[in-house]
Parts: structure tokens; C-alpha cells; sequence
């Protein structure tokens, strides 16, 4: 009985064996082939990874020569553009340059043109003045004509001036001062032709010609300076060897008309000639000259 227990247990253990060798083989193909798929699974992940990292090499590759263009254009552009720019500046700057040298020149012609208007302006008030006078002259001239003479009564009249022998005797300065009273002065002898007249009266005359100011420079009472005299011989001489302080001048009566002058001291006695313009445009010599007449 146990031996036949034994060959159950045999037989069963052979079974169990069988059976578990059986079980091993399905095992080992089961693992052999899970193994296997994994394997193929791994590789075939591993190709797909490395297939995307290739694209996105490629996709980064192009991306970059695009941006690598876009860079380029961008700097042709900007290149193009900043020269442009700066073209355009120097442009600018060459017409502001211009317009400045413009302005310069535009203002300077003002400047010219106002320094002209001023000067014609001056003209102007001149050429105004000297047609004032004439218009008053030609009006004195055309009261003048209405009468029988243009000098007041008692007065002489010669050229364009009326003369006043005085018949009182004075200094030099008394005899001005009565002239100035008139509305006249001490003769001013400005032509042969006047000489010739102031000399013709047969008797020593003061006339308007001093050097009291400036000891040898003669003057007219105008205080222009005399250019040319009718001086006696070694005249003017401040008296015999200058001892006298002779500083005013007469026309001596009893002498050439040509060389007749003398100077003497102005304190001495002398008739005088007194002389003022018949046409003197002055509104008080004009009232002198025309409202004294009887």
C-alpha cells in the first residue's frame, strides 16, 4: 500500500511536474514575449522620439533662417531709411543755411534802405527849409515890388541890402548895439562892388570886423572869418609898433577904395554903417525892414 501510494504520489509529483514545466514554458513565452513587445514598444518610442527631435531641429533651423532674413531685411531697411534721414537732414540744413544767408542779406538791405529814407528824409526837411525861405523871400520880394522902394525911409538901398549911415558918433560896440536896434548890424562887406559903395559915403565908418576875441584872427560880426580885406598900407598894424591895442576896424574916407581899411581902438568915436537884407526871411526883420516905412 505505500508502495502503491508511492507511485500515486509518483505519478501525481510527475503530473505536478509536467505541469509545472508546462506552466514554466507558458511563463518563459508570456515573459519572452511581454520582453519582446516591451523592447519593440521602447524602440519604436525611441525612433518616434527621435523622428520629432529631428523635425523640431529642422522647424528651429528654418525659424532661425527666417528670423536670420527678417534681421537682414530689417538692417537693409533701417540702413535705408537712416540714410535717407540723413539726407534729408542735410537737406534741411543746407535750406536753413540758405534761408539765414537770405535773412542776412534781407536785413541788411533794410538797414540800407533805412539809412537811405533817413537821408532822404534829412533832404527832405532841407529841400523843405530852403523852399520856405525862397517862398518868403518871393513873398518880401512881391511886398517889396508894390512899392516905391524896399527900404525903410531914411535907409539906402544897394543890391539886396538896405544901409544907415548913423548920425551919431559912438564906440564900436554902441555903434553895433544901435544898429541891433534896427533890426541890423554893423556892415559885412562881402564884394568889390560893396567896398566900393561902403567907401563912397566921404567919411570914416565903423564896420562889422573885430579881432577882440583872438588877437590877429579877424572877424565879421556873423563870426565868419575874413577872407578877403582892402587893408591900407601896413594895416592892420595894433598901432606904431603894436604899443596900441587896435582891435576894430573903420573905412577911412580920404583913401583908395581898394586899400582903405583901418584898424583903430573901439573905444574911439566913428560914425557907423549899418546894413541888414531886404530880403531877409526872419519874421522880425521883416517886420523891421517893411513896417517902419512912413
Amino acid at each position: 500500500m505505500e508502495n502503491d501510494a508511492d507511485s500515486e504520489n509518483i505519478y501525481l509529483n510527475e503530473d505536478d511536474a509536467e505541469k509545472t514545466s508546462n506552466q514554466s514554458g507558458i511563463y518563459d513565452s508570456i515573459y519572452l514575449n511581454t520582453t519582446t513587445e516591451t523592447l519593440g514598444s521602447a524602440g519604436a518610442c525611441g525612433r518616434r522620439k527621435v523622428k520629432w527631435i529631428d523635425v523640431a531641429a529642422v522647424s528651429l533651423g528654418i525659424l532661425c533662417l527666417l528670423l536670420l532674413a527678417a534681421i537682414i531685411v530689417l538692417c537693409v531697411k533701417y540702413n535705408t531709411e537712416l540714410h535717407q534721414v540723413q539726407s534729408h537732414d542735410e537737406n534741411m540744413t543746407a535750406e536753413r543755411d540758405g534761408l539765414q544767408s537770405t535773412y542776412n542779406l534781407l536785413y541788411m538791405e533794410k538797414e540800407l534802405l533805412m539809412n537811405l529814407n533817413n537821408n532822404l528824409t534829412t533832404e527832405r526837411d532841407r529841400l523843405q527849409s530852403s523852399y520856405d525861405k525862397l517862398r518868403s523871400e518871393s513873398q518880401a520880394m512881391q511886398k517889396c515890388l508894390t512899392r516905391t522902394e524896399c527900404c525903410p525911409n531914411g535907409w539906402l538901398s544897394f543890391l539886396s541890402s538896405c544901409y544907415l549911415i548913423s548920425t551919431v558918433k559912438g564906440t564900436w560896440e554902441e555903434s553895433r548895439q544901435a544898429c541891433r536896434n534896427t533890426g541890423a548890424d554893423l556892415v559885412i562887406i562881402n564884394s568889390r562892388e560893396e567896398q566900393q559903395f561902403v567907401s563912397g559915403h566921404g567919411m570914416n565908418l565903423w564896420i562889422g570886423l573885430t579881432d577882440r576875441d583872438w588877437e590877429g584872427q579877424w572877424k565879421w560880426v556873423d563870426n565868419t572869418a575874413l577872407e578877403i580885406g582892402y587893408w591900407g598900407r601896413n594895416e592892420p598894424n595894433n598901432g606904431w609898433y603894436g604899443f596900441v591895442k587896435e582891435d576894430c576896424a573903420e573905412v577911412v574916407s580920404n583913401s583908395p577904395e581898394t586899400s582903405n581899411w583901418n584898424d583903430v581902438k573901439c573905444s574911439d568915436a566913428l560914425n557907423s554903417l549899418c546894413e541888414k537884407k531886404i530880403f531877409d526871411p526872419s519874421p522880425n526883420n521883416r517886420k523891421t525892414l517893411f513896417n517902419k516905412r512912413v
